[in-house]
């Protein structure tokens, strides 16, 4: 018998006599993590507090060990800048007037560190895609010196040009807003200003302005004193540029090409900042299910979905968070559920972390200092915004590529009755927006199973009917309007689920699994 016959048969044969996915149980945690009650598990609000007391409960009650020590809790240190926009505002002069956009219909923006005040006193420059490859295939700044300007950059990386490589090969990230962020302060900037666009961003303007009217969060001591961060809408861009005597549109489309180089905009930024900021403790959460082998008990895999959403906005609206992410974590707690029934012969992790809607903050501090060696970590399953539309034919990976983790997939597929996505280009840096990135880059393979963001899935019955339904949630993404519909389809969720059982099952129980 061929190998991978054999394997698939042996996979099917575990997942019939294996365990099973409770659908009431999952439905449960996932409406009430998702009601008003918890008030849209906002990083730092109470809401959030009650998210963590739920997940450390739930683990207490399936009977799994505390992953730090005696506690359920990995504290996380955050530091929150919640801009006043009363008392802030930003100008540009240039040769042919000034603008003076409005905070959250023209613009958002924030003060790059935790600090109180912030003046800005910057000239413009505008630098394309703002990308400098690793491999020194592409660099938009042609060496240009950055330091003490303000960089307007496009979001997303280029719509044209050479083909996109295929998702979550090294060069997506590059399209990512917090790369240009980052490269901005690698670089010595003054700042950044982001140029949205429903296409590159994958998401509209309102994500972004209910992303930067509240409070923003970032790892303590990780900011950059005396920059400035935002955002513009296109339209903005249009107007700032004619401001220089520029045709936007002309220059964005040339920043395409790998022969772009960068273009001083005549152009003055002026402004100040007034936030308010404070010191916080937010917590991964995490419970352990000890592996039967006493070898193998030693390695672990880790099953992971994020716990915060957006909380209470300033106006009183609840961001529910039910797809983005109440439903990962019901069904990080459904598969606990089944397996502390038929344990593996590795030791199995249940992990919340925190303040993923903030930049990939909690999976990144324990990635930085990880409650169980990185080294003997042999799989992340991160489940992330899952399918409440409908069954599917396939499954869409985001992740590690390696080639011994792609066949598990395989056989994990292949014994729920789905095909895998075949891939494809992600410009929009997918790959690079939901917690297995963090562990990917310390050298964990890791995936997020059937992300819904992704989209393209192949629905059983009217497929284009579905596929029109899944592409409206992003008229729900980052909005008060993401929130549980008892009438929900789980089907597809629960092949999602039930997948990422098989796979975890693979990997906790096949010799050299990593």
């Amino acid at each position: 018998m061929r190998p991978i016959l054999s394997a698939i048969l042996a996979c099917s044969a575990l997942m019939a006599q294996g365990p099973k996915v409770d659908e009431v149980a999952l439905r449960a945690h996932l409406a009430f993590l998702s009601d008003d009650v918890l008030e849209g598990r906002g990083t730092g609000q109470r809401g959030g507090e009650l998210a963590v007391r739920y997940l450390e409960t739930q683990l207490q009650v399936l009977g799994l060990a505390p992953a730090n020590g005696a506690s359920y809790r990995q504290t996380v240190k955050l530091s929150g800048i919640r801009l006043d926009a009363a008392a802030s505002g930003l100008s540009f002069a240039g040769p042919k007037g000034t603008l003076v956009p409005a905070f959250g219909v023209d613009f958002v923006m924030g003060a790059a560190s935790a600090e109180n005040a912030l003046v800005v006193d910057a000239p413009l420059v505008f630098v394309g895609h703002g990308i400098t490859a690793l491999d020194g295939s592409r660099d938009d700044y042609k060496g240009l010196d950055v330091r003490g300007r303000i960089l307007v950059m496009l979001v997303g990386d280029r719509p044209s040009g050479p083909p996109m490589p295929l998702c979550c090969e090294p060069e997506n990230q590059y399209g990512r807003w917090t790369y240009k962020f980052e490269e901005a302060r690698r670089r010595g900037a003054a700042g950044a200003l982001l140029v949205h666009t429903d296409a590159s961003a994958g998401y509209g303007w309102p994500v972004v302005k209910n992303g930067w009217i509240q409070e923003r969060f970032q790892r303590e001591g990780s900011g950059q004193a005396g920059a400035v961060q935002g955002w513009v809408t296109e339209a903005t861009a249009i107007r700032l540029f004619a401001l220089a005597g520029l045709d936007f549109r002309a220059l964005a489309a040339g920043a395409d090409g790998l022969t772009f180089r960068p273009v001083a905009l005549p152009l003055q930024a002026k402004g100040h900042l007034r936030s308010a900021v404070r010191s916080l403790e937010q917590w991964n959460v995490a419970g352990i299910l000890p592996g039967t082998d006493a070898d193998l008990r030693n390695e672990l895999v880790v099953y992971s979905a994020h716990w915060d959403h957006f909380g209470k906005g300033p106006d009183g609206a609840i961001y529910a968070g039910a797809v983005d992410n109440a439903s990962g974590c019901a069904g990080v707690l459904a598969l606990a559920k089944a397996l502390v029934q038929h344990p593996l012969k590795r030791s199995v992790m249940f992990f919340f972390p925190c303040a993923e809607e903030q930049g990939l903050l909690g999976a990144s501090a324990y990635v930085a200092a990880p409650l169980w060696p990185l080294a003997r970590t042999v799989l992340g399953i991160n489940l992330e915004s899952l399918n409440v539309v409908g069954p599917t034919r396939d499954i869409g990976l985001l992740g590690s590529n390696e080639p011994r983790l792609r066949a598990l997939c395989a056989q994990a597929a292949a014994a729920t009755g789905l095909v895998i996505t075949p891939a494809k280009a992600d410009p929009a840096g997918l790959c690079f927006r939901s917690d297995h990135f963090p562990f990917m880059k310390a050298g964990v393979p890791a995936l997020s199973p059937g992300f819904s963001l992704d989209g393209g899935w192949d629905y059983l019955g009217d497929k284009a009917a579905l596929q029109a339904k899944a592409a409206a949630f992003l008229n729900h993404y980052h909005r008060p309007t993401d929130r549980y519909d008892p009438a929900w389809n789980l089907e597809g969720l629960m092949q999602q689920v039930r997948f990422a059982l098989a796979l975890g099952r693979l990997a906790g129980t096949v010799p050299n699994a990593r």
